[in-house]
């Protein structure tokens, strides 16, 4: 579900409703302005801080034998 955001058309200035990801791409929000209440929540909407990525714990314990998956054709037979 897309977040819709008020803005102005500079066209017409008349306020319109248009998906957020708009202002994300230069020829979609070329005749679009956003509002003063947008601009002063786009100001107050916290940054979301990158995560880093967490360290890969160790195992000190020998590894795993692996398992062999039998080819078609290999069957015992008895």
């Amino acid at each position: 579900m897309s977040n819709f955001i008020t803005a102005y058309s500079k066209r017409t200035g008349k306020k319109v409703r248009v998906p957020a990801h708009f202002f994300d791409v230069p020829s979609l929000s070329r005749d679009l302005s956003k509002t003063p209440r947008q601009n002063k929540a786009d100001e107050r909407k916290p940054r979301p801080e990158p995560k880093a990525s967490e360290p890969v714990a160790s195992s000190d314990s020998a590894p795993a034998e692996a398992s062999t998956t039998p080819v078609a054709g290999d069957q015992d037979k008895e």
